[in-house]
């Protein structure tokens, strides 16, 4: 049992932020054994699994999606649905969604929730999520100009 469930988490964050993903994964499983639903925990995880293209990433989505069923990222690809991308299609390379973003400001981290507020204001075609990630924002720089 771990004695600060945070405190490991934010060592798998650190971890995570400077890319080595195999301790981040370490500290991330071992918070969700003591707290299967630690949110935050299952999104870095998903992440992980997403940029390493790990086939771990429909349990972590499925996780996300029993904590937060309306959830705005897609469900993973099966084998039997993935296709070639053409040479012209970007890769996305984050997950932005509004309750990673509020967990972010918590943290303290608003620079990058600025940042990913506004990558949802520009790229998001969920309504609901943009107005959302701009009513963020507008508090967040209310707050900077006090």
């Amino acid at each position: 049992m771990i004695n600060n469930i945070h405190s490991v988490y934010l060592k798998g964050e650190k971890a995570f932020e400077k890319g080595n993903f195999s301790s981040a994964k370490k500290h991330l499983l071992s918070v969700i054994d003591c707290d299967e639903n630690y949110y935050a925990a299952y999104l870095l995880l998903f992440e992980i699994a997403d940029k390493e293209n790990l086939s771990s990433k429909k349990v972590f989505y499925d996780a996300l999606k029993r904590l937060n069923p309306s959830l705005s990222i897609k469900a993973p690809l099966t084998k039997k649905t993935i296709h070639k991308k053409s040479s012209n299609q970007k890769k996305k390379t984050a997950i932005m969604t509004v309750p990673y973003i509020k967990l972010l400001i918590q943290q303290g981290k608003t620079v990058q929730a600025k940042k990913s507020l506004n990558a949802i204001i520009n790229t998001s075609k969920n309504k609901m999520q943009i107005n959302q990630a701009k009513e963020i924002l507008i508090n967040l720089q209310k707050k900077d100009k006090k």
